[in-house]
């Protein structure tokens, strides 16, 4: 009974840290923030604040309610997919990329992220009603502050990296190859293709493959 008990702990113990950042991702995220804050710091003639990881913010970005609204200037989800940029891209903020600018926020000094969390909100009327925004992995900054960097200097000109690259950075993605073809009801390679930022409808090439790759599987499946 006892040792039952200890291994439910353990297993408890072993999904709660997954959602957050190991010791070694929390150094990775936050050495290579650092290192580009201070990049653009310089591009722009600006002292940025140095981040440290913070495990509050981590708990509140794991805990956050999809339903409830997002504050670009301080949380930043790391994937997001192309209707959620439609609705908070820079298109929408005159020509600011308020989520990267979350991490540049020269004043920012904590950060705390789950590569875990997955939210997903599905507009209910008006012209985008049935359109779903979707984002996996989520980051939250602070102190909470407005910054405002004067237009003839923004971090969108001095080289300011976009907000996906540290989702990269952790290796945070949409959906495992099961997920996503039971979310979409298609095969894998067709939801990528449907997701994918690039257009792949004209690449001739990739048909080609494709058609040789059914092909060479019909030749095997004849012969064994």
């Amino acid at each position: 009974m006892i040792l039952s008990t200890v291994s439910a702990i353990n297993m408890f113990a072993g999904v709660r840290v997954k959602r957050g950042l190991s010791t070694g991702e929390q150094k990775k995220l936050v050495d290579a923030l650092n290192a580009d804050r201070r990049a653009v710091g310089e591009n722009m003639g600006i002292t940025f604040e140095k981040l440290t990881y913070n495990r509050g913010l981590e708990m509140k970005a794991e805990n956050f309610r999809c339903d409830d609204p997002i504050n670009p200037f301080e949380m930043v989800p790391l994937k997001v997919n192309r209707y959620f940029k439609e609705v908070y891209g820079p298109a929408r903020f005159e020509g600011k990329d308020v989520f990267s600018r979350a991490f540049f926020n020269p004043k920012h000094t904590k950060i705390g992220c789950s590569k875990e969390k997955t939210c997903s909100y599905t507009t209910k009327a008006g012209k985008n009603a049935g359109k779903t925004r979707e984002y996996w992995g989520f980051c939250i900054l602070g102190p909470s502050n407005d910054y405002r960097f004067d237009d003839s200097n923004t971090p969108e000109k001095n080289g300011m990296p976009t907000y996906e690259k540290y989702g990269d950075l952790l290796g945070v993605g949409p959906y495992s190859t099961k997920e996503a073809e039971a979310k979409s009801g298609n095969p894998y390679a067709d939801w990528v293709a449907e997701e994918a930022t690039v257009d792949a409808k004209s690449s001739r090439t990739g048909s080609s493959f494709f058609s040789l790759t059914l092909f060479l599987v019909s030749i095997l499946a004849f012969y064994f």
